[in-house]
């Protein structure tokens, strides 16, 4: 049977993917993301698709309960001081995320420009620099949100030679990642993602 921590892991791997294949189970729980797959299909939590395994009901149900008790067991205030810190590498990694999309004055960039690209790709590391100790911060008071510093320092890695590991929504991309570690904290704290745009923090 799937340990509490492990089978929130992979449920909210499934509310945050959409659809999880063994490939996309195993970003959050490891090797052993096909037997757990199968099992919580078995327990009616999940539904297999061809697109991937999701959430039922029941599973959305499970899910909301075992994030209520981590959320209990959380140190909530403490939290609510990280995510603050949260804010400023999330407000410079969407300029950034921006800059690779747009040149300066709003046109589109074609990537023709090594150079400037190269200097926005750059920037991630800056970026890192910050996010990577919050991160560790994070995880001290949440243990399951410690996978998230692995990815973010994987994309790192990956992102000279592969461009897409930037800010492309179907691989493990820095933004990706960092989007999924958003929405946790967001889960874990109570806020709406809507309202937290309006507030500028989305």
């Amino acid at each position: 049977m799937t340990d509490t921590s492990t089978e929130l892991a992979l449920l909210q791997g499934a509310r945050l993917k959409g659809r999880l294949t063994p490939e996309t189970a195993a970003v959050f729980v490891g090797d052993e993301g096909q037997a757990l797959l199968q099992e919580l299909e078995a327990r009616g939590l999940l539904k297999a698709g061809a697109a991937g395994a999701r959430l039922t009901s029941e599973g959305k149900e499970r899910l909301a309960s075992l994030l209520g008790e981590e959320r209990e067991t959380a140190g909530v205030g403490t939290l609510t001081g990280l995510y603050a810190e949260f804010d400023e590498p999330n407000h410079t990694l969407k300029e950034v995320v921006t800059a690779w999309q747009l040149r300066p004055g709003g046109t589109v960039n074609d990537h023709s420009d090594a150079d400037y690209d190269r200097e926005v790709l750059g920037r991630v590391e800056a970026v890192h620099a910050v996010a990577a100790p919050l991160v560790e911060r994070i995880a001290a008071e949440v243990p399951r949100l410690a996978t998230y510093s692995r990815r973010l320092a994987a994309a790192l890695a990956r992102l000279d030679a592969d461009h897409r590991f930037l800010a492309n929504p179907l691989v493990d991309s820095y933004h990706q990642v960092w989007f999924e570690l958003h929405e946790d904290l967001l889960g874990l704290l109570g806020l709406d993602r809507e309202d937290e745009a309006k507030a500028g923090r989305a």
